[in-house]
């Protein structure tokens, strides 16, 4: 436990990996007090600047020391390794001129990719990439971007909604995995372009965090796998356990020389459909609040006229 008192890095447990967990909670509600002085309007301009401000600062990034030294592979952390960088690119253009399931993807996904990264932030946890901590302006930097992006992806999802600048719909919900499958397989499709580019099989660890895995294809080719398109991170098969098992095999499976690999994106899907149905209704909730209600009743309504209709032809 020594570690949660060092405050050379961000390390789960100390004071650093706190305060980004309160600034996850404060930032959107600060953004809702000044969304109520500002109006819709200016609250569309707020949110503008925070999504523009955050692609831009997506490829500026290569200009940082820590990046620099990485080139030209480095390149491809400034395009879309990982479901958050990948709505990082999206969310200026979906939030202007995108349809509704696309936005609703964004409020999600924005907030609750936002805070995985920040409740596990493997990005500012480079220790090897930047000797010496807090004491390297390089580390500082790349601390403060880390926070920047995340933090303005919960934000701006939360405030577009909360602001009226976006109305969120419960009948959309069923859209919801599919938009996740169109964002992961941008994802995946990036790895296994960029992996042959480059030949990304001695590409450093660190620069995908500690459980930002290398993945080995049939052919030996090495990528990245954050947002675990290609199958789950060491971490998460631990939780599934023998679960695996019991997927599809040649549809969520398919063997290569004797050996089982997950099938890119689909393996995922059951989980994601699973946490739609269970996430979703409550992040929606609050702001569809009426609708909700009135289909609930609907519901109710016509499941007892059924179970009223079946007893009179009983009679």
């Amino acid at each position: 436990m020594g570690h949660i008192y060092d405050l050379s890095f961000v390390r789960i447990g100390n004071l650093h990996y706190f305060v980004g967990i309160a600034l996850a909670f404060l930032c959107p509600l600060f953004g809702a007090l000044l969304s109520r002085k500002i109006g819709k309007k200016g609250s569309h301009i707020l949110i503008l600047v925070l999504l523009w401000s955050n692609f831009a600062l997506h490829f500026l990034k290569q200009f940082f020391p820590g990046y620099r030294s990485l080139w030209p592979d480095g390149l491809a952390d400034s395009l879309a390794p990982n479901l958050c960088a990948a709505l990082i690119m999206a969310s200026p253009f979906i939030y202007s001129w995108g349809p509704k399931p696309l936005k609703d993807y964004m409020y999600y996904l924005g907030i609750i990719s936002g805070l995985v990264a920040i409740f596990v932030p493997t990005g500012a946890m480079r220790y090897d990439a930047y000797p010496g901590g807090f004491s390297n302006p390089d580390y500082v930097i790349e601390v403060l971007r880390f926070y920047y992006c995340h933090l303005v992806l919960i934000t701006a999802g939360f405030l577009m909604v909360f602001s009226g600048n976006h109305k969120l719909d419960y009948r959309r919900i069923k859209f919801l995995p599919l938009t996740f499958a169109l964002f992961l397989a941008i994802v995946a499709f990036h790895a296994i372009l960029w992996g042959p580019i480059f030949k990304l099989k001695n590409f450093p660890t660190e620069w995908v965090g500690e459980n930002g895995v290398l993945y080995n294809l049939s052919k030996g080719q090495e990528i990245a796998n954050q947002s675990m398109a290609f199958g789950p991170q060491p971490a998460f098969a631990k939780i599934l356990g023998d679960i695996p098992r019991f997927f599809i095999p040649g549809i969520m499976t398919y063997m290569v020389e004797g050996k089982i690999y997950f099938t890119p994106v689909v393996w995922v899907m059951p989980f994601i459909i699973l946490a739609t149905v269970l996430v979703a209704p409550i992040m929606t909730y609050p702001f569809d609040r009426f609708a909700m209600k009135t289909a609930w009743l609907g519901f109710r309504q016509k499941r007892a006229m059924a179970k009223e209709a079946k007893r009179r032809r009983r009679l």
